[in-house]
């Protein structure tokens, strides 16, 4: 199931940690966004490698193995309170 987001669907493709202190966000339909781990510390102390061990659910949530938080889209694009509108 796609959520839906300002009329746009919205599905996470991939993560990378690609570029140091940043994670990108692939979405299907060909989106990139970029954002500093600063704004999420727990991940930011994780090595590369565990940060790299997550699962996508229902297209918009990331859970991280390594991670007792529960992470969304949203969270990484500014609109964190969205959300909790779905």
């Amino acid at each position: 199931m796609k959520s839906i987001l300002k009329n746009k669907t919205m599905s996470i493709e991939k993560i990378l940690f690609d570029m140091p202190g940043k994670i990108t966000i692939k979405l299907e339909d060909g989106r990139i966004f970029i954002t500093p781990l600063k704004y999420f510390p727990e991940l930011q102390r994780l090595p590369v490698d565990k940060r790299k061990k997550y699962t996508i659910v229902d297209d918009r949530t990331i859970l991280f193995s390594f991670s007792d938080s529960i992470y969304h889209l949203e969270d990484f694009i500014g609109l964190e309170n969205k959300w909790k509108q779905r």
